[in-house]
């Protein structure tokens, strides 16, 4: 860091606590890495004044024991996967948590270890029947995946194959697989773009790989590389969020925003000039599209993103871009002075974010 039958009942355990963050969203910091002094802090942007580029801030510490005591992921849906730590000789408990409501699924016993760097992602929400719950690892090609609510369901283990890095022989000596490294899910299905190709991760129920061709977004002029998001909204629509740099320096020239269509045979894309009110909220550890954004206190029509490619141990600048008027916010470091996260800063959002 699932079905109908969804709030867990161990015998003994305390009833749902109240939402530990305060309204969502909000941006984490987890930081102290003895379990004892281990705590979180929530930053909360607030709307600034209209016509103004300054980024509100509102900053709390909280100590969260679901966070502090186990394992986890915050899923774009909003749910947060946790993994306690085994007992000798026993699998390990595995649930999805609701920070708002408290409230939990209950997942299968987990007999594999975790990855050392990992992700999770739901192809559903939770209380779906279909929902698959998703754990990629970030460093092979290989992930777990279990059925929610499925009889004597179990988590499995799965390598896969989407081919080399094509990289000089004087940097890779020996052949560098691909692994999927973020993926958004839409229908059911889990998408991804690290092979050049739109690959297309489905659940049968077993995995399956399949690949459609994809007319990427071009460099614009001044540029020469950048970094991309891949976003859902809420399982309905698919976006892809690109930060260009100028040269090949890490100075940002532009935000782009595609729509990708994935109702013909192939997938086709269109830039986005106006969101509305949404917001996307992206970081490395996880993204996604809020759709009522005044309704959580946030100002839509903008794109709110962790800067942070020099991996800087306070978690880097937070931006945010308007759609509106193409402009660059006022860059902030909402924790400046942190040296000691447990990982990168993540966004934690409300479970029902785009219904």
């Amino acid at each position: 860091m699932e079905h109908a039958s969804s709030t867990s009942a161990h015998a003994g355990e305390r009833p749902p606590a109240p939402a530990p963050f305060g309204p969502l969203p909000v941006l984490v910091y987890d930081h102290g890495f003895d379990q004892s002094s281990r705590r979180h802090t929530v930053v909360r942007i607030a709307a600034a004044a209209a016509g103004g580029n300054t980024i509100a801030l509102e900053t709390t510490r909280v100590v969260v024991p679901e966070l502090t005591s186990n394992d986890y992921h915050v899923t774009p849906h909003g749910w947060v996967f946790l993994s306690e730590p085994p007992a000798a000789g026993t699998a390990r408990r595995t649930r999805l948590w609701n920070p708002t409501t408290g409230e939990s699924v209950e997942l299968p016993r987990m007999e594999q270890p975790l990855p050392a760097n990992w992700k999770c992602y739901l192809s559903d929400d939770p209380t779906a029947a279909s929902c698959v719950v998703l754990v990629l690892a970030m460093s092979e090609p290989s992930l777990l995946y279990c059925h929610v609510g499925a009889t004597g369901g179990r988590w499995v283990a799965h390598e896969y194959d989407i081919g080399n890095v094509n990289l000089p022989a004087e940097y890779a000596p020996a052949p560098q697989p691909f692994s999927i490294e973020q993926t958004a899910a839409v229908g059911g299905r889990f998408y991804f773009v690290e092979t050049g190709k739109l690959g297309v991760l489905e659940f049968t129920p077993s995995p399956e790989i399949n690949y459609m061709d994809y007319p990427r977004l071009e460099l614009p002029d001044g540029s020469n590389c950048g970094t991309s998001f891949l976003v859902a909204s809420h399982g309905a629509e698919l976006f892809e969020v690109h930060v260009f740099f100028k040269g090949f320096t890490m100075e940002i020239l532009a935000v782009r925003v595609c729509a990708i269509d994935l109702s013909g045979e192939r997938p086709a894309f269109r830039e986005v000039g106006d969101l509305g009110d949404r917001a996307f909220l992206l970081s490395d550890a996880n993204a996604a599209l809020l759709c009522s954004a005044s309704a959580h206190g946030v100002k839509g029509n903008r794109v709110y993103f962790m800067h942070n490619v020099l991996d800087e141990p306070d978690g880097g600048l937070l931006r945010v871009y308007s759609l509106g008027d193409g402009k660059m916010e006022v860059a902030t470091r909402p924790c400046l002075g942190v040296s000691e996260l447990m990982c990168n800063p993540f966004w934690m959002m409300p479970a029902d974010q785009c219904s």
